[in-house]
């Protein structure tokens, strides 16, 4: 216990672990990409802060090699395991969200797999104004507007909706707008209709 709380390990983690953290987070907030555990998520880590020191890596050494004041020192350890991460993951993310990487691939030939692992993240993670008719299990069914207060969890193990407005839908004639909102488990959904408000 000593061991791992020793200033080395401390030291270990920041620069090893911290970096590889901070742009898998940050990469998060844009997209879901292939949950991993264990062993493979610690190898994520430590490659994506390889990849990190390799693009800003060197300004530590500069400031080592250099000389530079112990401020400007932190503030460049502060860059590495900090700053250039996130800006990684924000660049990452958004160029995964838009499919750049894919587009190569596919202008090259190639036609790689999707780093969105269900259809279900994938719609949901662009969806921002439409229309949804939710018809269950039992044949019950809710419409409404889904908007930037409606909610669908990305746990694989529940994937309920949050819908914010529904609508009642008669026979004939318009929807009719309520000021209700529903909580539908997604183990009672049977389909989900999607048209766009626009």
């Amino acid at each position: 216990m000593e061991n791992f709380l020793s200033l080395d390990a401390i030291y270990v983690a920041l620069v090893f672990l911290v970096p590889g953290y901070v742009i898998s987070s940050c990469r998060s907030h844009f997209i879901t990409g292939q949950k991993l555990d264990g062993h493979d998520y610690l190898v994520r880590l430590l490659t994506l802060s390889a990849l990190n020191f390799i693009l800003s890596g060197w300004t530590i050494y500069l400031a080592i090699a250099w000389e530079w004041s112990p401020e400007l020192r932190v503030a460049l350890w502060v860059l590495v395991l900090g700053i250039c991460p996130a800006i990684i993951g924000v660049i990452s993310g958004l160029s995964s969200k838009a499919g750049w990487l894919r587009n190569i691939y596919a202008w090259m030939g190639f036609s790689p797999i999707h780093v969105v692992p269900t259809s279900w993240e994938y719609q949901f993670s662009s969806l921002v104004d439409a229309w949804v008719l939710v018809v269950l299990k039992d044949g019950t069914t809710f419409a409404g507007y889904w908007g930037g207060k409606s909610f669908a969890s990305s746990r694989s193990d529940e994937r309920d909706l949050l819908i914010e407005q529904v609508f009642e839908v008669p026979e004939t004639g318009p929807w009719t707008a309520t000021n209700k909102s529903v909580l539908i488990s997604g183990g009672e959904i049977r389909t989900i209709e999607f048209t766009p408000t626009r």
